[in-house]
């Protein structure tokens, strides 16, 4: 996805999508993402069960992915930077 898109777009919407999510939601996708941590370490970590954490990483990838294929907001065409 992020091939199509120029660098500051996918940045843009991005962190849109970040603000989009709940915080415990963006801590368990950073975590996932960029610390590489399992469900279990992640688990103990918020103090839930492994699958709870599992259906919280789906549904901030979701928020994630779903906010990359929208299209931006008319201003924002007007004034892409």
């Amino acid at each position: 996805m992020s091939d199509q898109l120029p660098p500051h777009v996918f940045r843009r919407r991005g962190h849109r999508a970040l603000r989009r999510m709940t915080e415990r939601q963006r801590a368990i996708f950073w975590a996932m993402r960029l610390e590489e941590t399992s469900y279990p370490e992640l688990a103990e970590r918020h103090g839930m069960s492994a699958d709870e954490v599992q259906a919280e990483f789906a549904a901030a990838l979701k928020i994630f992915l779903r906010t990359l294929r929208e299209p931006d907001p008319w201003w924002q065409r007007l004034w892409p930077w």
